[in-house]
């Protein structure tokens, strides 16, 4: 028999999520489709009880085709130390193999619409705007932000996914695979699924899962080559741990779990709701995470954390999330981890390429603080993250956070070595105004145990702050002896204007940094 038909089918009405409670504007007497596959254009139906925001009405077609009405999920955002989310953001997906134009039309249900902005400015959207009716094009699979009135709490994104294709068996013995309708994990969308080596998680397009995934052994050996892909909907949704003031909050696992594992493919599906991070790479070898939608609210749900990784890829992904978007780790120091055998393992040659960040409160893209290792000569080491936009970031804002800062920071703890990073074509719309753009620097207890020992060879290759620098940027060596060394920019530009020097960056550099230029091509 197959693995899971059906793990647990629950058709529920609105207490699935308790956040969204606006009762929804009349509509109008049109009625539309709700539904369609076919290559030029795939619509999903949504499950019963689904999570719905009533913000904006949205439908879609190909070029030529009838109008379809897509279904507005709800997802909190920008709940951080609270007890519930500040907003909530809509959320839309479809497919289409784009060989014909896609046409988005956006109504806002209520309220004046005074100016819309779609972003990434990359994307190159620009809508026409009729009343409260927004209407664009597209031409390629893409992600995009619908910000009415600059309102960042209640925007909307569109997630236009390619052509889904290789659709497993759903009758796979080999395949967990959930189809459209909505899942528990236990029997109360709060269990974990547990995954072992040569397994597929399939989550259909209109399928929604609450629950965890995890994919580890309990005696420690190495689980290989696993697949967790789709369309549907991974969510922690069900949890009742989301407050930080919860005890069981630190408790509560990640959305998906990878312990020990090589050879991952974690593509298409939408991570939703999470109480911690959403996936958590432990001592993993050779990961894809591709044309992942992950968006949470609490404290604490950090994206995508690869801990003691190697050869890992993070694409084509939109995070927005309420702490770190990325933070490349290796062990907590107190923490009672059980390593491998594998003693070739560390954080080395991780990629993040062509993907949208946003963090309410977090870094989009952080190495560090914890960076012990069970063995000697703990090394992050050649990380690459190129073409990206990070549509906002904020820092904390708290005393005893001044060592938390930065849209790209590496905070350098445990005695570890950073070198070998590059930063290529990173484009920064908005940060907050506790934020600055770049830190470097050293990081002690609580989050290390000791401080680290090198921060060396840095580059920053066309990388543009779309907007004023709020606070300094910090490059700050320890000792003479635990350095920041060899740190270069080249065609950095913040707020319009290219930067010749430090000081014209807005940089604070102390004097155990050393040998960092500025070039402008």
């Amino acid at each position: 028999m197959r693995k899971i038909t059906w793990l647990t089918l629950l058709i529920t009405g609105a207490l699935i999520f308790q956040g969204c409670k606006k009762e929804p504007p009349p509509d109008n007497n049109e009625e539309y489709a709700t539904s369609l596959s076919r290559p030029e254009l795939t619509v999903y139906e949504a499950p019963s009880g689904a999570p719905k925001n009533f913000t904006y009405s949205v439908l879609v077609r190909f070029e030529g085709g009838d109008w379809i009405d897509l279904y507005e999920y709800d997802a909190g955002v920008d709940g951080g130390f609270g007890t519930a989310p500040l907003g909530h953001m809509s959320f839309v997906y479809f497919d289409a193999d784009f060989s014909k134009r896609i046409d988005v039309k956006v109504e806002k249900r209520s309220g004046t619409v005074n100016d819309v902005d779609i972003r990434p400015a990359s994307a190159g959207i620009e809508p026409e705007v009729n009343g409260n009716v927004i209407e664009f094009s597209l031409k390629k699979p893409q992600k995009l932000s619908v910000e009415v009135n600059g309102d960042q709490l209640n925007n909307l994104m569109i997630f236009a996914n390619g052509l889904e294709t290789d659709i497993p068996d759903s009758t796979d013995t080999k395949v967990h695979y959930f189809g459209p309708g909505i899942h528990k994990m236990g029997e109360d969308g709060t269990g974990t699924l547990t995954v072992k080596s040569d397994e597929m998680v399939y989550i259909a397009g209109g399928a929604i899962v609450y629950g965890h995934i995890a994919v580890k052994d309990p005696g420690y050996r190495r689980i290989s080559n696993v697949t967790i892909r789709g369309r549907g909907i991974l969510s922690g949704d069900m949890e009742t741990t989301h407050p930080y003031s919860n005890p069981d909050h630190a408790k509560t696992p990640p959305l998906i779990l990878l312990n020990i594992v090589q050879d991952v493919n974690i593509e298409g599906i939408i991570l939703h709701n999470t109480v911690t991070w959403n996936i958590h790479m432990y001592f993993c070898k050779r990961v894809v995470a591709r044309n992942l939608k992950i968006m949470s609210w609490t404290i604490n749900s950090d994206g995508i954390d690869p801990q003691v990784c190697s050869d890992v890829t993070i694409e084509d992904c939109f995070i927005r999330n309420h702490d770190d978007c990325t933070s490349i780790k290796l062990n907590w120091f107190q923490g009672n981890n059980t390593p491998p055998a594998d003693q070739s393992l560390t954080g080395k040659n991780i990629v993040i390429q062509n993907s949208i960040f946003w963090t309410d409160q977090g870094r989009a893209v952080l190495i560090g603080p914890e960076l012990a290792s069970p063995y000697s000569g703990q090394v992050v080491e050649d990380v690459t993250v190129r073409n990206m936009d990070i549509l906002y970031t904020e820092n904390y804002s708290s005393a005893g956070t001044e060592w938390a800062k930065g849209v790209l920071a590496i905070n350098c703890g445990d005695d570890a070595t950073v070198r070998n990073v590059s930063y290529d074509d990173i484009r920064v719309d908005k940060i907050g105004p506790e934020t600055n753009l770049i830190t470097l620097n050293f990081v002690d207890a609580p989050y290390a145990g000791s401080v680290g020992k090198s921060i060396e060879n840095i580059s920053f290759n066309n990388v543009s702050l779309n907007s004023a620098l709020p606070l300094k940027n910090i490059i700050y060596g320890y000792s003479a002896d635990r350095t920041v060394n060899g740190v270069s920019f080249t065609d950095l530009m913040i707020n319009g204007s290219y930067i010749h020097n430090a000081e014209e960056g807005d940089f604070d550099i102390n004097e155990f940094a050393g040998n960092i230029t500025f070039v402008v091509n």
